[in-house]
């Protein structure tokens, strides 16, 4: 009786003794370790769905897109599924002021010049066109960890030409040298075995876009992040946005991207939401022919 009494206590005491709270920097080494053994595809084909939402009012833009995930090229299309389906006419008449006047200056003033006759000069467009989309077009990675590995640039294609060359290209697969500390690591806490980092860029926090993370701490996997920037190009990739990460066969991916924080395109403040959908690893090419080129636009792509 005596011993039942006193191994029950010792259980009581043990579950009573909280576990120790894990190292932020061993954890988040552990989450680097994940991504970099991930089993990656050489290719991946999803879709890329913006939507942008401002008083109420939605414009939802889908683009099919193709990554060579090996040498990092990605592959979207000039055109939303939705323009496609919908060819639009652009709204607006791009009103120019037109202006005539007469010069009273000297016919010295220039050779050949006639002050008698009438110039004109045209302003700037003050109704110009409006696309109604304020994102445009999109070419993001499904596998952009936004630095929590070493920083790679990522290459957008405008032909399937670029992404049936670079089969042959050899990829770079690691990197020799000492390792520097990218962040500074700090546990916020955790909560139902997952814990929450604060990170601080010590270098090239450009791309090393990470400022807060939650990972696993059983497995390492992330599950989301805040990150400072997506894309290349203000306001995007100044902003804090909230990311979410899956796994699928055996590797992270991106899912979803929302804007933390009020962004200011022409004149609003739109919320923005990024879903990565229809992911499918491919172990071969999906690229069968080289026929025809995309009209080259200025994507958002990742830097």
């Amino acid at each position: 009786m005596t011993r039942s009494l006193i191994a029950l206590a010792a259980f009581a005491f043990v579950q009573q003794t909280a576990a120790p709270p894990p190292l932020p920097d061993d954890l988040f080494a552990r989450a680097v370790g994940v991504i970099r053994e991930d089993a990656k595809p050489p290719y991946a084909t999803y879709t890329v769905v913006v939507t942008v939402t401002n008083d109420g009012h939605h414009v939802i833009n889908s683009w099919q897109t193709t990554e060579d995930i090996t040498h990092r090229i990605v592959l979207a299309s000039s055109f939303s599924d939705e323009e496609r389906a919908n060819p639009t006419t652009p709204q607006g008449i791009n009103v120019v002021a037109h202006r005539r006047f007469v010069l009273s200056a000297p016919r010295s003033f220039s050779a050949g010049l006639d002050p008698t006759e009438n110039l004109s000069i045209n302003s700037s467009p003050f109704n110009p066109v409006e696309t109604g989309d304020a994102v445009g077009p999109v070419a993001l990675a499904v596998d952009q960890d936004f630095g929590l590995t070493p920083p790679r640039a990522y290459q957008v294609a405008t032909d399937d030409r670029t992404v049936a060359a670079a089969a042959d290209e050899l990829a770079v697969i690691g990197a020799t040298g000492a390792v520097m500390p990218r962040y500074r690591v700090v546990l916020i806490g955790t909560d139902a075995g997952i814990a929450h980092l604060e990170l601080t860029p010590l270098r090239d926090s450009y791309h090393n876009r990470l400022r807060e993370l939650w990972v696993d701490t059983q497995t390492a996997y992330i599950q989301a992040a805040i990150v400072q920037g997506v894309g290349d190009r203000p306001p995007f990739d100044r902003a804090l946005w909230h990311v979410t990460f899956d796994r699928d066969e055996g590797a992270t991916y991106v899912s979803e991207v929302d804007s933390a924080e009020p962004l200011s395109i022409r004149g609003s403040s739109p919320q923005v939401n990024i879903a990565f959908q229809k992911l499918s690893l491919l172990p071969h090419s999906p690229i069968q022919t080289t026929f025809g080129i995309e009209a080259p636009l200025h994507y958002l792509r990742d830097p």
